[in-house]
């Protein structure tokens, strides 16, 4: 996948741009009844005649999804698929503006699973209930519960995600470090993780001890507060009462706070650049997704492992998840929403997905018959990822942490994209929280009248 138009954004949750979180603010009353405002049929029939559909993507370039297209034309030659690509940071507004002004103009939609309540409430997605009752059998549990608003399915789920652990074996040797396993029942803790990382750096090797790929990403950091004994960062009513003040988000943040006070992790870098300080060999440990394990691998001096995303001492284990689903247009024709559904069901159920189609896959399909391919790429047959197929099943089944469910996400996700980059410069975490908290009850007002 591109670095632009791929894994990189879509599974990282990019801070939006104002006017992209405004305009979709703006477009709140584009449902009158408060959410889902169609049903798709509950039985989906082969077109006889050609129709026409429209696909909104950001997780894809189009020469990415092309085979993928491709494949679904062969079987379904009477359903013509028409891909539009769409920058990540632009996804929203072109979303507000084409579900509300143009109500026709796309038929099934790229959804970040994390902004699925939001677009539901929007009234931005058909109720797909009936016409998948059985997808719990096809797709893991944190994809299909983030596909679910007040127990609706709205959302056909298709790409996943997780977060593990790399070490600079040679770095680690060199201050006589212990290299750590890739079992998830001997996950270290951040704790350990910050004395060997200072160690790696003052034995000369190390320029950085502990890089984040993603730095000031809420997608990444929120296990750090769960880990802590903090929530998802809301609760009450619709998850509208912002919970970024506790003790487990104190305690978080106030020692990543530290990593950036002490020189353990680096001032400004930006996230484009994190895997690339690990490729060159000058980070002890790196914290990303086995998307970058392509990259990684081609560094044929890089002698790196895996192991588990770690955890505070005395805390639980939590590790990043989520990824995109589709959304049906609920403002579609009965022709066009049966067509759509035919494509979605080959995107998220048949015969494994969409991912048999893929020229390389970076993450993890949601169903579950599709992520075997995953989890047979040749990066994870090099020898420095031993270990990490059965790390990451481990870690999909059991530590997995969707983000926050809640109609205010967008403006939760830019607040405290915000709150990270305060902390990462400076600010103490126990102000930045509570100013996040602030703009949070200000932001989210707009959802309680």
């Amino acid at each position: 996948m591109s670095h632009h138009n791929g894994v990189r954004r879509p599974l990282a949750v990019v801070a939006l741009l104002t006017v992209a979180a405004t305009a979709l603010a703006a477009c709140s009353s584009g449902s009158d009844d408060g959410g889902s405002n169609a049903a798709a049929p509950a039985t989906l029939t082969e077109p006889t005649s050609p129709v026409t559909i429209t696909y909104a993507g950001a997780a894809y370039a189009a020469d990415q999804i092309q085979p993928v297209l491709d494949a679904f034309h062969a079987k379904h030659p009477n359903i013509t698929v028409k891909y539009e690509a769409e920058p990540f940071d632009d996804f929203n507004s072109v979303l507000a503006a084409r579900l509300t002004s143009d109500k026709k103009s796309i038929d099934v939609y790229d959804v970040d699973m994390p902004r699925t309540e939001a677009y539901a409430s929007r009234g931005y997605l058909a109720d797909l209930t009936k016409t998948f009752p059985e997808l719990k059998d096809d797709v893991d549990p944190a994809s299909l519960k983030a596909a679910t608003v007040d127990e609706k399915l709205v959302a056909m789920p298709y790409q996943t995600s997780t977060n593990i652990l790399y070490y600079n074996k040679t770095l680690l040797d060199k201050a006589g470090i212990e290299t750590p396993s890739a079992d998830a029942s001997a996950r270290l803790t951040w704790e350990q993780v910050t004395a060997d990382a200072k160690k790696a750096q003052s034995a000369g090797g190390a320029q950085y001890g502990l890089v984040f790929d993603q730095i000031d990403r809420y997608y990444q950091l929120e296990p750090l507060a769960i880990s802590a004994g903090g929530s998802a960062g809301g609760n009450g009513d619709g998850n509208l009462t912002p919970a970024v003040t506790d003790a487990g988000w104190t305690k978080a943040f106030t020692w990543y706070g530290q990593l950036f006070a002490d020189g353990v992790s680096p001032r400004g870098v930006k996230v484009a650049d994190t895997p690339n300080l690990f490729a060159a060999g000058k980070v002890a440990y790196f914290v990303g997704g086995p998307w970058w394990g392509a990259q990684f691998t081609a560094e044929k001096k890089l002698d790196f492992g895996v192991a588990a995303f770690p955890e505070f001492e005395g805390g639980t284990a939590s590790t990043p998840t989520g990824g995109w689903s589709l959304g049906l247009n609920p403002n579609d024709s009965k022709e066009k929403a049966n067509a759509a559904l035919i494509f979605m069901k080959f995107m998220g159920i048949d015969d494994g997905g969409y991912s048999q189609y893929l020229t390389s896959l970076t993450v993890p399909p949601s169903n579950n018959e599709g992520s075997a391919k995953f989890y047979e790429s040749a990066t994870f047959k090099d020898p420095r990822f031993a270990g990490v197929v059965p790390l990451m099943k481990y870690e999909l089944e059991n530590t997995a942490t969707l983000r926050l469910q809640t109609v205010g996400y967008v403006e939760f996700e830019d607040t405290m994209t915000k709150a990270f980059d305060d902390i990462i410069n400076g600010t103490d975490a126990s102000q930045a929280l509570k100013s996040a908290s602030s703009d949070l009850v200000s932001a989210w007002a707009k959802y309680k009248k």
